[in-house]
C-alpha cells in the first residue's frame, strides 16, 4: 500500500484532507520502517510539513542513514528533499535531490516514487524563475517510466508557465498557462496542487497587463489552494496579493501582506525570503522613505540588490549613484524582464536630468516593452516614466499599444501615494457631455486628432478646451489631465 503514496498523490483530483493522527501508534510504526516512511509521505504530500518532519526525524532515528537499504534511503532523501522544497529552503532541498539521485544511480534503483524529486525540484526551480533548471526537471519527468497524464500535462507545463513569467518570456508564459488550465479542468485538477502554477502566472500575466480583477481573483484561488498547508506557495501567493494592492493604491494593506507572507516561512532562513525585502524595499520607497529601503536591499543578491540601490539614488536625486549601480558587471546577464527595469530606470535618471537623449531613452523602452508584452512594469516601476507618458502623449506614435500604456499611465499615477483619492476642490462647474468627449481624447491625441475623431472643428476642440481648462482650474494640458485623474474623470 505504501508504495502508492506519492502515484495516488500524481492520479487524484481530490484535494488532500488532513490524515486523523490520533489513531497512529508511532511505536509500532518503529518497528515498521516502510509504513512509517510512508505516513511521513503522505502528509507531507497533504501539507502538513510539521507532522511530516516529526514522523521523518522518528524514522531517521529508528533507521539511521548509513543502515538503510538503497530503497529505502532513496525514499528518505527524496521525502526530506520534500520537506526542504516546501519551507522554501532551496539549498537543502538540492542537497537531498542530489543524494537521492545518487543512491539511485549506484543502486540503479526504479522505483515507484521516481517522480518526487523531479516534481519537486520543477516546482522549487519555477518558483526561482530559472528556466533552465525547470527544463532540465521537466524533461526528468517527461523521462520517467509511467508517469501520470496529470504530471504529464498539467504539472509540467504549469511549472514552465511560471517559469518563462519569472524570467519576462511572457509569450510563451500565456500560452503554456492556458494549455495547463485547460488540462486542469478537462482533468478535474483545477484545485489541486498542481493548480498553483499555472494560477500565479496566470495572475501575474493578469496584473502586467493591467486587469487587476482577474489578477487578484486568480491569486485567491491559488492562495485558496496553498493556505496553511504548503508554506513555500502560501508565501508567494501573498506576495502576488501584496504586488497586487499595491498596484491598486493600497500600499499600506501591500506592506501588511508581505509581513503575513514572512511568517508563512518564519525561521526558515529561507533564499526565497529575499524577494519579501526586495517588495518591502519598493513599497517602502513608494511612501517616500529611503532609509529603510537601503537597509532592506543590504540583504539582496547582488542583481536584485543594484536595481534597488538604484531606485533609491533615484528618488534621492542622486543620478550619478544611480548610474553606477546601473552599470554594475553584477547586471551583465539580466532576464527579459529586468533588462527592462534596468532600462526604465535609466530613462528616469535621463528624464530627471532633462537629458538630450531622453526621447531616445524613452523609445527604448516602449520598444522592449511592445516586443516584450509589459505595461504593468513600465507604468508600475518608476513614476518618472508614468509622469513622462502622460505628459508627451501626444508627441508618441498612435498605435494600440501607445493607447494601452498611456491608459495604464493615468491609472498608475491615480494610484500613486499622495495622489489624492477624493479632492477636496471639485470642477468649478459640471463638465458637459461634449467636453467630457474631448478630455478623454485629450491624454493621447492632438487637437486636430480630436477635431477628426469627433468629427467637429479644430474650433470647436479649442473652445471646449478653454472651458474644460477653466472648470479644472487647469493653465496647461498637463496640469488638466492631472486634474482629471485625481477627480476620476480619466
Amino acid at each position: 500500500m505504501q508504495d502508492w503514496v506519492v502515484t495516488d498523490f500524481m492520479r487524484d483530483p481530490r484535494p488532500s484532507e488532513a490524515l486523523d493522527l490520533s489513531v497512529v501508534n508511532a511505536s509500532a510504526l518503529a518497528e515498521s520502517p516502510e509504513q512509517l516512511l510512508a505516513l511521513a509521505a503522505d502528509l507531507l504530500i497533504r501539507g502538513d510539513v510539521a507532522h511530516g518532519g516529526d514522523y521523518l526525524d522518528l524514522f531517521e532515528q529508528t533507521r539511521p542513514p548509513g543502515s538503510m537499504e538503497p530503497r529505502l534511503a532513496a525514499r528518505f532523501a527524496a521525502m526530506q528533499c520534500y520537506g526542504h522544497a516546501l519551507a522554501g529552503q532551496v539549498r537543502e532541498a538540492e542537497d537531498k535531490a542530489a543524494t537521492t539521485r545518487a543512491i539511485k544511480e549506484r543502486a540503479r534503483l526504479i522505483d515507484e516514487w521516481d517522480l518526487v524529486v523531479p516534481q519537486v525540484m520543477l516546482r522549487l526551480y519555477a518558483a526561482l524563475g530559472d528556466v533552465t533548471a525547470v527544463d532540465r526537471e521537466a524533461a526528468a519527468i517527461l523521462a520517467t517510466p509511467g508517469v501520470t497524464e496529470p504530471a504529464r500535462r498539467l504539472l509540467v507545463p504549469g511549472a514552465q508557465a511560471l517559469a518563462w513569467f519569472e524570467a519576462g518570456r511572457l509569450g510563451e508564459a500565456a500560452d503554456a498557462a492556458s494549455a495547463a488550465a485547460a488540462e486542469a479542468k478537462r482533468l478535474g485538477f483545477d484545485q489541486h496542487f498542481f493548480a498553483v502554477d499555472y494560477l500565479r502566472a496566470q495572475a501575474g500575466l493578469a496584473l502586467e497587463r493591467r486587469d487587476l480583477d482577474t489578477a487578484e481573483q486568480r491569486t485567491e484561488q491559488a492562495l485558496s489552494i496553498s493556505e496553511r498547508r504548503r508554506p513555500i506557495f502560501e508565501f508567494l501567493a501573498l506576495l502576488d496579493r501584496a504586488g497586487i494592492w499595491a498596484a491598486q493604491g493600497q500600499v499600506r494593506d501591500a506592506l501588511t501582506t508581505v509581513e503575513t507572507a514572512r511568517d508563512v516561512l518564519a525561521g526558515t532562513r529561507s533564499a526565497l525570503l529575499a524577494r519579501a525585502d526586495e517588495l518591502e524595499a519598493l513599497l517602502r520607497l513608494s511612501l517616500g522613505e529611503v532609509h529603510s529601503p537601503a537597509e532592506l536591499a543590504a540583504r539582496l543578491p547582488a542583481e536584485r540588490r543594484c536595481l534597488v540601490l538604484a531606485s533609491i539614488a533615484l528618488a534621492s536625486g542622486d543620478h550619478l549613484a544611480a548610474q553606477e549601480h546601473l552599470h554594475s558587471p553584477s547586471l551583465a546577464d539580466l532576464t527579459p524582464r529586468r533588462a527592462l527595469v534596468r532600462q526604465l530606470l535609466l530613462a528616469a535618471a535621463a528624464i530627471e536630468r532633462e537629458d538630450p537623449m531622453t526621447s531616445s531613452a524613452v523609445g527604448g523602452v516602449i520598444h522592449a516593452a511592445r516586443n516584450g508584452g509589459f505595461v504593468n512594469t513600465v507604468v508600475a516601476t518608476v513614476p518618472q516614466m508614468t509622469s513622462y507618458l502622460i505628459e508627451h502623449a501626444t508627441q508618441l506614435r498612435q498605435d494600440p499599444f501607445i493607447k494601452q500604456l498611456i491608459a495604464a499611465a493615468l491609472e498608475a499615477h491615480a494610484m500613486q501615494p499622495g495622489v489624492s483619492r477624493a479632492p477636496c476642490a471639485e470642477p468649478a462647474e459640471p463638465l458637459t457631455a461634449a467636453e467630457l468627449r474631448v478630455l478623454k481624447l485629450l491624454p493621447t491625441s492632438t487637437y486636430l486628432q480630436i477635431a477628426a475623431t469627433l468629427n467637429v472643428s479644430r474650433n470647436t476642440v479649442k473652445t471646449h478646451l478653454q472651458s474644460i481648462y477653466h472648470k479644472l482650474r487647469a493653465a496647461s494640458r498637463s496640469e488638466a489631465i492631472q486634474r482629471a485623474v485625481e477627480l476620476r474623470l480619466l
